[in-house]
């Protein structure tokens, strides 16, 4: 049996903590021994709760917000007891699997969340460089433009591209269009999500669709600031859901202007859940959505006018809003997580036997 700890920084509701969770749930545990290593404490997350109840090892650090070097030597404390045959290291965790790294023969899997220049500082990049050229780390694209990213950034090239995966069957749904339409997003709160651009669109688009709803899902930081900026009627601030599949049967139109982005797990499930999507032309929307075909891309995640005619033009045309729903059902097939899991696996056991 192999053993791979996989490690995360914390287990709130986001893209790459729940990527960590849905792998762990479809890896083959007859085969694979697992522990997650989570540097965080624990918060009371249903993604805590999904992941306590696989027949895994769970460890959580405590590690306070920022670098710690206590969090580090706890780390390798913990992969020391393990003893196990391969990393794989996201957002962040990696950096606590460095010294492991360097002083055992033992290699690493890093999937790349997000752009991999911005994911770690100099200092923490130079150490990862140095891994990757000794063949100790092998970095992992998960859209198109990360991988390109990462080869660039790190001189490497080819590296493996896995992209992002869903349980489809979890978000597939049959879709009544016929009465007034929802717009919403699921996503955290934060800056780079861009929501100040979403409410803009709607009031703009109330103009001449009176009868128009904002269904806005996730939690963060800036949560309480926009509730209460925006306290009205018509937009539903919901915070966080267990049970985003019944909150995204209740959008038709799926907006996501972010400011940049992976290859988004909202998208996927919106998608499989036949919702139209209009996001901006950043990161792996530009690989999921065609414009016309299964939703629309805006060039400028500031340009509210932009969105405002890409949601018109569905807004006005049912039977586009129709055909771009059914698009996206058919679409989102090809991003099941049993395939994602698989390829993870085979990556496991070359490494593993090669290290």
């Amino acid at each position: 049996m192999v053993r791979v700890a996989l490690s995360i920084g914390t287990l709130e509701v986001g893209g790459a903590e729940t990527f960590v969770v849905n792998l762990l749930k479809h890896l083959d545990h007859s085969r694979f021994r697992a522990l997650l290593i989570v540097l965080g404490g624990k918060t009371g997350s249903f993604l805590e709760k999904e992941v306590e109840a696989l027949p895994i090892e769970v460890r959580y650090v405590s590690k306070k917000e920022g670098f710690s070097l206590k969090a580090l030597f706890k780390v390798r404390s913990i992969l020391r007891e393990f003893k196990p045959d391969i990393l794989h290291g996201n957002t962040g965790g990696l950096v606590y699997f460095l010294p492991f790294l360097f002083f055992k023969r033992i290699k690493a899997v890093y999937t790349a969340h997000t752009f991999p220049e911005i994911e770690f500082r100099p200092c923490k990049r130079f150490l990862i460089s140095l891994l990757i050229k000794k063949g100790k780390i092998l970095p992992v694209g998960i859209s198109p433009e990360i991988k390109e990213k990462l080869e660039k950034l790190y001189g490497v090239n080819p590296i493996p591209l896995i992209e992002n995966g869903i349980n489809v069957q979890r978000f597939r749904c049959e879709r009544d269009l016929a009465g007034p339409v929802t717009l919403g997003s699921v996503g955290r709160f934060e800056r780079e999500k861009n929501h100040g651009t979403t409410i803009k669109v709607f009031f703009r688009l109330k103009e001449s669709f009176p009868d128009l709803r904002l269904r806005l899902v996730g939690d963060g930081s800036l949560l309480k600031e926009y509730r209460e900026a925006y306290a009205r009627e018509d937009i539903a601030f919901l915070g966080k859901s267990e049970k985003v599949e019944e909150e995204l049967r209740k959008i038709d139109v799926f907006l996501i202007p972010s400011f940049r982005e992976g290859l988004p797990l909202a998208v996927l499930e919106a998608m499989a859940s036949g919702c139209a999507v209009v996001g901006s032309r950043v990161g792996g929307l530009k690989d999921l959505i065609k414009d016309g075909e299964n939703g629309f891309l805006v060039g400028d995640p500031t340009d509210v006018e932009g969105f405002v005619r890409a949601v018109k033009e569905l807004l006005l045309k049912p039977e586009l809003l129709k055909k771009v729903s059914e698009n996206n059902i058919r679409k989102a097939e090809a991003y099941h997580i049993k395939e994602t899991a698989r390829k993870y696996q085979e990556l496991y056991l070359a490494e593993a036997g090669n290290a």
